[in-house]
């Protein structure tokens, strides 16, 4: 079972280091554009407030919940729906990246860079690998599924220019990719997006309170 999970996890090792570097890339878009423009900021914390404000009423216990479904169907969505070519995990990343970075400009500015490498690291070291692994996996669904319909049979010819080679068919089970994908999804991603909530919750929580009380 190991053995299966870790092969699974190379198959997709590429996909995962390109979705980390897009992921920075939109972070660092996200924290330029806030910079350059602040009322955008202002406006996505009120919108986050207003989506979101009423958690901090709620026990603990609600709270972990509610991060875990939250970001198990999201990490899900990113990969079920990557199975269209891959396109929704990329606007996936490139999104939260954005949205990441905007917010983490507001909170420097606000807090301070220590703040806020310590309200991230001790979850959003699992949650995030485990969100861009998601990502990974729809986005090889995809580019999967579009090397089945491209490549139809074993005569089929590429031409680019004066150049010509055959291409020999390519033999893939998209059914048995999705199922692999979703156990893989289960067996790993989910367990560890449930710790990463549990830390989140109650030792990231804890470190914000005592380090912005002090």
């Amino acid at each position: 079972m190991i053995n299966n999970r870790l092969t699974y996890l190379i198959s997709i090792k590429y996909y995962f280091i390109f979705n980390t570097c897009l992921f920075a890339l939109a972070i660092a878009a996200g924290y330029i554009t806030a910079y350059s423009n602040p009322g955008m900021v202002e406006g996505l914390i009120a919108q986050f407030e207003e989506s979101y404000g009423w958690l901090a009423n709620e026990s603990h216990i609600k709270i972990m919940l509610f991060i875990f479904f939250n970001n198990t169907m999201t990490s899900f969505l990113a990969m079920v729906m990557g199975i269209f070519f891959g396109i929704w995990p990329v606007l996936f990343i490139l999104f939260n990246g954005v949205l990441i970075g905007a917010i983490c400009f507001e909170t420097i500015d606000q807090l301070g860079v220590i703040v806020v490498l310590f309200a991230l690291i001790p979850h959003g070291i699992i949650e995030i690998p485990m969100i861009l692994l998601s990502a990974s996996i729809g986005l090889r669904l995809g580019i999967l599924l579009a090397q089945k319909i491209l490549v139809k049979d074993s005569t089929n010819l590429l031409i680019f220019g004066s150049f010509k080679a055959s291409v020999k068919k390519i033999e893939i089970n998209i059914k048995q990719e999705v199922i692999s994908a979703i156990i893989f999804f289960v067996s790993i991603i989910v367990p560890l997006l449930f710790v990463a909530a549990l830390i989140e919750t109650y030792v990231t929580s804890f470190i914000l309170y005592f380090m912005t009380s002090t």
